[in-house]
């Protein structure tokens, strides 16, 4: 399997998992610390969802200084994103940022995941 289509199956994998741990969270411990999990992981898949997007826009491109500075834009606005959501969850007096930043990783960690076991079952197959 390509990594383009791991890349997207770590989509709907990401959502159920979102949904999981951020109810999980929100009983366990309180609603606040739920809601702050899945705003990270909201707003990771909403970014991720964005980059391949804007990679496949990029890559048609004939112009190769165009479609740097494209590249380079759309990662400025993924960061600024980023750190645009910590700072509101360090400003507002009921977001857990430790728990927005935990979602703000989950993304790349579920992709992690379906790669390595994709890996792991295509080894076995040879």
């Amino acid at each position: 399997m390509k990594s383009n289509d791991s890349f997207l199956k770590a989509f709907p994998i990401t959502w159920i998992l979102t949904i999981i741990v951020g109810v999980t969270l929100g009983f366990a411990i309180d609603a606040s610390t739920g809601i702050s999990f899945a705003l990270g992981s909201v707003t990771t898949l909403m970014m991720m969802s964005m980059l391949y997007k804007s990679t496949g826009k990029i890559v048609e491109m004939t112009d190769k200084v165009q479609a740097q500075r494209q590249a380079i834009k759309n990662y400025g606005f993924r960061f600024f994103f980023y750190v645009l959501i910590i700072v509101i969850a360090v400003i507002h007096p009921n977001l857990r940022v430790e728990f927005v930043a935990i979602g703000l990783f989950v993304f790349k960690i579920v992709l992690y995941i379906v790669l390595f076991l994709e890996k792991k079952g295509g080894d076995q197959h040879v």
